[in-house]
């Protein structure tokens, strides 16, 4: 259960630095990359993403009965705290972002 948990707030993560990628695109149209890594991973990104997983977690799925919704969401926080101290924003948001400048062939 802990590696599912792991892979899905991976992938929360994933989809919200990818979020802010775009949103810094737009606002700062097409800024050089390195002020782009400084705005996506201000000192609050971890808060942020946090709050990002947070909502995902908020809705209400009618199909699984919330003791079940409960008992996952208790060991999202703990994989949550956990990645938290261990995984690597940089990294990731520099591999996101040369996968989107092979995309465009830069």
């Amino acid at each position: 259960m802990g590696l599912m948990a792991k892979m899905y707030i991976v992938g929360k993560i994933n989809e919200w630095i990818r979020k802010r990628i775009l949103e810094e695109e737009i606002v700062n149209k097409g800024k050089a990359g390195a002020d782009k890594l400084q705005n996506i991973l201000d000192d609050y990104v971890w808060d942020n993403i946090e709050k990002f997983v947070k909502s995902a977690k908020l809705k209400d799925n009618k199909f699984i009965p919330n003791f079940i919704e409960d008992f996952t969401e208790d060991i999202f926080e703990g994989v949550f705290t956990e990645l938290r101290e261990v995984f690597d924003l940089r990294n990731l948001l520099e591999s996101i972002l040369k996968e989107e400048k092979k995309a465009i062939g830069i």
